[in-house]
């Protein structure tokens, strides 16, 4: 069950960091620039975006990257908390909804993906957000 809530982590931070990496236009060097990305560094991008987009409208892309980031910083936490939290347990439904996240994260990203607002979110998954 930890293997599986970790996993489902793992496929979100990847994804993320695939998507972002494709907007490199030097495919040989992808994988260089893919282990750049740091997990706190993502859920920090992640809270910033959770923050800014709480109040979205329901369907608009701002909602469904307020979901990408919010399914990201949940799964952060519930990955920390099954890879290293041993004094509690990690259910089924711990799994299914670890999965559900991940599936809908996926779902949403899609959708967004080629948006002004869901490309500046992959950037600052990378780099800090510098104020204007």
């Amino acid at each position: 069950m930890r293997r599986a809530v970790s996993t489902a982590y793992y496929a979100l931070f990847h994804f993320l960091i695939e998507a972002a990496c494709g907007n490199w236009t030097r495919p040989e060097q992808h994988p260089a620039l893919a282990r750049m990305f740091e997990h706190a560094r993502m859920a920090n991008a992640s809270n910033s975006r959770v923050g800014k987009h709480k109040n979205a409208a329901a369907g608009s892309t701002e909602f469904r990257l307020y979901f990408v980031a919010s399914a990201f910083l949940q799964l952060y936490e519930r990955r920390h908390k099954a890879d290293y939290d041993l004094s509690g347990t990690v259910s089924a439904r711990d799994v299914e909804v670890a999965l559900n996240l991940v599936k809908d994260a996926f779902a949403n990203c899609t959708v967004i993906r080629d948006e002004q607002i869901a490309q500046d979110y992959l950037f600052s998954l990378l780099f800090k957000e510098r104020q204007q």
